[in-house]
């Protein structure tokens, strides 16, 4: 599940540091009982993180510390914020299934739900809440619910850094005059603006999209 696995030795604590990349990652800590609940998080520096956690205790401080409960050292390394939540998710989804079913079902208690459009697709926003028999129709796919609007909008941003669907949200009317924007100069958009692709093209790109969201519900 994860790519990497240390044995901790707290009297060779510097040099299992040392070995630890300072980046990003998954990481997940176990006891000697292999059945007993392990530590799970993420982190923006590993290294830092495991320090904090396994290093010699300080006196009169509240810090969490599991130096004396961390047998092996379970990681992965990431490249984003956006990857390291969705590897976390899955590595909650195997360690603790019920929890993580609670975690993902309180429907009720969430507020916003990201519905993508297939009209010239894009991903827009239910800030309702509630997705009604009228909003609902076959051409549309909906993910979600969201805690909130900004975490909707995180999960828009940091998905289609991977893909080339257009982020603008107004109606299009192609045209090859058009200027296009500043993520078609970044080659992070396929332009149907201005005629940048194909249609075929282009919806070629929004089922790569769909296919990679629904396997990962699934998942």
């Amino acid at each position: 599940m994860l790519s990497q696995r240390i044995e901790f030795q707290p009297e060779r604590d510097r040099d299992i540091f040392s070995a630890v990349a300072a980046a990003p990652a998954v990481f997940l800590l176990r006891g000697e009982d292999a059945n007993s609940e392990p530590y799970v998080s993420k982190t923006a520096n590993l290294r830092r993180r495991l320090q904090r956690l396994l290093s010699p205790p300080e006196e009169r401080t509240k810090r969490l510390n599991l130096r004396d409960r961390v047998r092996w050292i379970e990681y992965t390394l990431t490249g984003s914020d956006f990857e390291s939540g969705f590897v976390l998710y899955q590595v909650l989804r195997a360690v603790f299934p019920g929890l993580t079913r609670i975690a993902c079902g309180c429907a009720s208690r969430l507020s916003s739900s990201c519905i993508w459009k297939t009209n010239f697709p894009r991903f827009d926003y239910n800030a309702a809440g509630r997705i009604s028999g009228k909003r609902i129709s076959g051409n549309n796919v909906y993910y979600g619910p969201f805690a909130s609007r900004v975490a909707a909008e995180k999960f828009m941003n940091d998905a289609l850094d991977f893909f080339k669907m257009r982020r603008c949200v107004e109606d299009l009317h192609p045209d090859p005059k058009f200027p296009g924007c500043v993520y078609s100069e970044m080659k992070m958009c396929l332009a149907p603006c201005f005629r940048g692709c194909t249609d075929d093209e282009y919806r070629a790109e929004v089922v790569r999209v769909e296919i990679f969201w629904t396997r990962a519900a699934n998942r």
